[in-house]
């Protein structure tokens, strides 16, 4: 009968798909909590920078 994860036609069974989604989900979530961190590190160097700014007398 051939490889019970394949149909005749050579797609992937359901299964693999739904594994296959929930491990790019996975990344897409791991992604964008690593541009939230990325987001508050730039927050926090922008508020030191003007900091430095301010106590020179430029803003």
């Amino acid at each position: 009968m051939g490889n019970s994860k394949k149909h005749h036609n050579g797609d992937l069974d359901i299964n693999d798909l739904i594994k296959q989604l929930e491990s790019e989900n996975n990344r897409i979530e791991r992604s964008f909590k690593d541009i939230e961190k990325l987001l508050e590190r730039n927050e926090k160097l922008a508020k030191q920078l003007l900091g430095i700014r301010a106590k020179r007398g430029k803003y």
